[in-house]
């Protein structure tokens, strides 16, 4: 459970209690830092987003707070505007929703504040008593009444649209979770979630019919891509990818999204539902022998439809440790460029010999001779690919990004 003295965690600074209010008068402003709603993520040690730039969510509306107190995430820490923003939303006589995210996500709605006082300092008293009295018994209780999770695995969408039901159109929403999901749709144990493109994700949603309408919602992505044991953490790159995937179905929704992006690093909460542990790609290592794929994980990936690295700093790193193994031998390397199975042949048959092409022009560039390497393209049909398409036919995000990449490859293995 999260304990009352942790509850100065939960909030950053700004306690959900009488007396902590008290210091805390109204809660306040951002989390400092730059925001803009980007969600790009941060070097790993900023302060965050600014909740108040560009989505406000301390406004004079309804408030849905989405909180993945559960497994594999770090003891919840709200940003401090969560504290402002809950006041505002009950001081004004708007809904104030609680949601619990796990497996089974629940709505847990708050009665409405009311209060006779009439002037502002006992108007102040009456909203602490009204947080101490019907909110913090849900973040630190443990039934189902509480926000702790009491299903196994995380279902963060379906958090979401629960969030957007609860708040309505004009509302605010603050989602506290490392948006890990483990069960369908958005199953990031599925290989090739990590780097799935946030266009992808959002087309796949509405051809399933499960994007959420967030029109007219202001949301707030607090804590994603920050983990705690069992699952491994994530580094800076799947951060960025977790938020700019989540923040892209919020838009696509009518939403306005934005990232506080303070880093997360507090210990697990004990005694939760299990929550399967997502692994992010492993980096790539060359042997010198046998198929090794390079793709977006590695910094090998591309501009969409184009053959230009986008990450070229990256992509010559990656590709220099490749040289070096191949200047440490005499063998030939074949290089195959493979595609997604979107587009059409037309379309990608050309682009994946130019990509297997592009690769080749960096490692003679690296100093390995052109004459030990062959470029050749193979479009959608690479001998072993994922399957990217769905039974209906649509377009699987995490699969079409494991059939983006260029093969290495190498004389077999010696048995």
């Amino acid at each position: 459970m999260i304990r009352l003295s942790s509850v100065t965690a939960l909030l950053g600074a700004a306690v959900l209690g009488v007396a902590a209010l008290s210091a805390c008068g109204g809660g306040g402003g951002g989390a400092g830092g730059t925001g803009g709603g980007s969600g790009n993520g941060d070097d790993g040690g900023g302060s965050g987003a600014v909740p108040g730039g560009n989505c406000p969510v301390s406004r004079a509306a309804p408030i849905a707070i989405a909180v993945g107190a559960r497994s594999n995430v770090p003891q919840t820490q709200f940003p401090p505007v969560a504290l402002q923003a809950l006041r505002t939303a009950a001081d004004n006589g708007k809904q104030v929703s609680l949601i619990r995210i796990d497996g089974r996500p629940k709505v847990l709605p708050l009665p409405a504040f009311t209060t006779n006082a009439r002037n502002k300092r006992a108007r102040s008293r009456a909203l602490d008593n009204y947080i101490a009295t019907y909110v913090q018994p849900a973040l630190n209780g443990n039934g189902d009444g509480s926000v702790h999770a009491q299903a196994a695995e995380a279902d963060v969408l379906t958090a979401l649209n629960l969030a957007a039901s609860s708040a309505g159109r004009g509302g605010d929403i603050i989602m506290v979770d490392s948006g890990l999901q483990t069960t369908a749709p958005l199953d990031y144990r599925q290989p090739g979630q990590f780097a799935a493109e946030p266009d992808q994700v959002v087309d796949f949603l509405k051809r399933q019919k499960l994007l959420p309408d967030l029109s007219g919602r202001n949301v707030l992505l607090s804590g994603f891509g920050y983990t705690a044991s069992p699952q491994p953490p994530l580094s800076q790159k799947w951060r960025d990818n977790i938020i700019n995937q989540w923040t892209a179905i919020v838009r696509a929704g009518g939403g306005c999204a934005e990232a506080d992006t303070k880093p997360n690093t507090a210990a697990e909460l004990d005694g939760m539902p299990k929550v399967t542990p997502v692994t992010p790609p492993p980096p790539v290592s060359f042997a010198g022998c046998g198929d090794t794929a390079l793709t977006d994980a590695d910094h090998v990936g591309f501009v969409k439809g184009r053959d230009t690295f986008t990450d070229p700093g990256g992509a010559r790193a990656t590709l220099r440790r490749l040289a070096d193994v191949l200047k440490n031998g005499d063998q030939h390397a074949t290089l195959i460029g493979s595609t997604s199975s979107e587009g059409g042949d037309a379309i990608n048959d050309p682009l994946s010999q130019k990509r297997a092409d592009r690769v080749k022009s960096e490692l003679v560039s690296l100093g390995i001779s052109g004459e030990r390497i062959t470029a050749r393209g193979v479009g959608a049909h690479l001998e072993g690919r994922a399957d990217d398409r769905s039974e209906d036919g649509d377009l699987l995000p995490g699969p079409a990004a494991l059939n983006r990449k260029v093969v290495v490859r190498l004389p077999k293995c010696a048995q």
